[in-house]
């Protein structure tokens, strides 16, 4: 039996985009949150943390004419390298600040070994624990990363605001703090309203996030003044939660703040992928899979899911970014 994630149709989608616009609405403010992430340890805040123009919607090829700093380069090796720890299975851990994140680490770990990090946004209304007891992508990256799975305040994600990217620079040193990780290889890789705090990860955090995966996941709240980083958006066509055509736009808006030109290239026939390879450097390339496959005996909901082999070639996408 496929593990899926429940979903309630297009009406909620619907409830979901309000009550997401809400939630932004009442974040914190992002001068205060700018400081948590300097005094984190995380280095300053990063891109498209200036003043926005908010003409600058999704869509707007204006938005390309607009300029990234890319931070410096991370480093290949954190803080607890070297030093021995055992296995993370299901490990829970704490940020200063008292947010939660759930850990699984290869087996065998080796604190000489620099592992990459996914780090795996769940959906609206669940957590951290609930989402791994189902999407399990642990099992997905051949013992080749420790995959995190952080706790959304509330049960959702700050779409707009800097609170839950403040989040994710504690938790990132936090993790190099117990494990032996290479913090310039550490992947976003979000699920439905996930997948909106993915693309709004990687518009605000472009070179600490090394690269975004989305999967049934549409466009957040962002303008198009985003930094510019490999993105993979990957979405099923039959799915009535989260419309194929919504990730289309999501990766749209990749293509045009990545700078890439309309050149595209089938770079994955089995998965059904198109990617946009030629982008503006620093950077990233484009990518859109879509999954056709449709088995008519499923129940509705369960079409709203990252189907087994798109979490398999996601991990490989990573792992095969230079």
């Amino acid at each position: 039996m496929p593990r899926f994630s429940l979903g309630l149709g297009p009406l909620v989608s619907g409830l979901c985009f309000i009550l997401a616009a809400v939630v932004a609405c009442s974040s914190s403010d992002s001068g205060d949150a700018a400081q948590t992430a300097a005094d984190s340890g995380a280095g300053t805040v990063k891109s498209g943390t200036g003043e926005i123009d908010a003409s600058l919607e999704a869509g707007d090829p204006d938005a390309s004419t607009w300029e990234w700093t890319p931070p410096p380069p991370q480093p290949t090796r954190s803080q607890a390298c070297g030093a021995a720890m055992a296995d993370a299975v299901g490990v829970d851990s704490t940020t200063p600040s008292g947010r939660t994140f759930h850990v699984w680490g290869p087996q065998g770990y080796d604190p000489n070994k620099a592992y990459p990090v996914v780090v795996m946004f769940h959906g609206w209304y669940t957590d951290g624990r609930s989402f791994e007891s189902w999407f399990q992508m642990e099992q997905y990256v051949n013992n080749e990363a420790f995959v995190v799975y952080p706790d959304a305040a509330n049960q959702l994600w700050d779409l707009e605001g800097t609170s839950d990217l403040v989040f994710f620079d504690d938790l990132v040193k936090t993790l190099g703090e117990t494990y032996c990780i290479d913090p310039s290889r550490v992947f976003g890789f979000g699920f439905s309203y996930g997948g909106k705090f993915a693309h709004h990860l990687g518009c605000q955090r472009a070179g600490y996030v090394k690269a975004i995966s989305v999967g049934d996941g549409s466009w957040g709240l962002d303008p198009l003044q985003c930094g510019r980083l490999p993105v993979l958006v990957t979405h099923r066509t039959h799915d009535n939660d989260e419309l194929v055509a919504w990730g289309k736009t999501a990766a749209d808006n990749w293509v045009t703040i990545n700078g890439c030109t309309a050149d595209t290239t089938i770079s994955d026939p089995t998965m059904n992928c198109t990617l946009h390879p030629n982008c503006r450097q620093p950077g990233g390339t484009t990518t859109f899979c879509e999954d056709t496959w449709f088995d008519a005996t499923w129940p509705n909901d369960w079409n709203h899911t990252v189907r087994e082999p798109y979490r398999t070639f996601t991990w490989q996408w990573f792992a095969a970014l230079p």
